[in-house]
């Protein structure tokens, strides 16, 4: 794995439990490769990956380097009501910033390994925005560990 393949599998993960009925995620709009500013309001709630850092660090295998991957997910609401935006109203259908917090990250923890593409991943460290009234943001830092070959990088 590398980190380009890391990004894309979360990425089709992603959009792929966007487009499904019975999938937490299947009210957002859309999944953007990068940040984005000035998204058309009909695209609100989106999701937005953007890599923010990539060490690597060396194992004790020969030529063997560990590689610690960030993608920051950004997931962004847009709720009037200001009472439902940070915990929704499941009756109304309505999803709050913490219920996106925990579908994004049910959603990728289905895939514990990246269908083996990863050694590990964990989210070790969680955001909230609410300084843009009526949008509401999320910023989840996903860390993505794997292994490569110190010299072709495979």
């Amino acid at each position: 794995m590398n980190p380009t393949d890391a990004y894309n599998k979360v990425k089709t993960i992603l959009t792929a439990s966007m487009n499904g009925d019975e999938t937490a995620l299947n009210y957002i709009n859309s999944v953007y490769a990068g940040y984005r500013e000035n998204v058309p309001k009909t695209m609100f709630p989106c999701i937005m990956l953007e890599p923010v850092s990539s060490p690597e660090t060396f194992i004790t295998m020969p030529e063997k380097l560990e590689v610690s991957f960030t993608i920051t997910i950004y997931g962004i609401l847009q709720v009037y009501d200001l009472d439902k935006q940070i915990v929704g109203d499941s009756e109304n259908g309505i999803k709050g910033i913490l219920d996106f917090d925990q579908d994004i990250k049910t959603t990728l923890g289905a895939y514990k390994d990246l269908e083996g593409e990863c050694e590990y991943f964990e989210f070790p460290d969680t955001r909230f925005d609410f300084t843009s009234f009526p949008f509401r943001q999320v910023e989840i830092d996903m860390r993505i560990v794997f292994r490569q070959n110190f010299t072709d990088r495979s």
